[in-house]
């Protein structure tokens, strides 16, 4: 069963994260996941899509309504953009699938995304390790300044990291 979290929603500007899962739309985060952006995932199925987020840790970036009348149009704010920890909700946490789709970028948003993680990371007492996967310097040095993320260096203290890639994996094995 997963904890209460400190802190479930944060607001900025015309902007909401929230971890809620009754707020995310399945259709923008496999539109997502079809795209270029997103090179180390691909579309699923709405089922596997929907287990796959009902047993993480979501924060779900929306758009909020400027006016009360797009308010009386729509259920729910714009999913813009999503951060997805797989996680024992105590001891290790795992990010992956980043976004911001394209037309809100340069925002700060993605920045402020990772923020929000990072505050619910740093509030479990008990966190022995967070990871995620990156590609590039850039993301490097992003992931080491907002998360303090390191480089693991295999061997150290003994330890190795071990994956095995299943039918779901985008890339050729090497």
């Amino acid at each position: 069963m997963a904890p209460v979290l400190f802190k479930t929603d944060w607001y900025k500007d015309e902007y909401l994260i929230s971890t809620s899962h009754s707020l995310l739309q399945v259709d923008v985060v496999n539109k997502a996941f079809g795209s270029d952006y997103m090179y180390w995932t691909k579309p699923l199925e709405n089922d596997a899509l929907g287990t796959m987020l009902s047993n993480s840790l979501c924060f779900g970036v929306y758009a909020l309504p400027e006016s009360t009348s797009e308010i009386a149009g729509r259920a729910t704010p714009i999913q813009i953009g999503l951060g997805r920890v797989i996680t024992d909700y105590s001891t290790f946490a795992y990010l992956t699938d980043v976004f911001i789709i394209p037309e809100f970028r340069g925002r700060g948003l993605g920045k402020w995304l990772v923020n929000c993680i990072n505050e619910t990371l740093e509030a479990w007492p008990n966190l022995r390790s967070a990871m995620l996967f990156s590609s590039g310097e850039n993301a490097k040095r992003f992931y080491e300044s907002t998360l303090g993320m390191k480089t693991f260096k295999p061997g150290v203290d003994g330890l190795e990291i071990m994956n095995k890639r299943g039918r779901g994996n985008v890339f050729d094995d090497v």
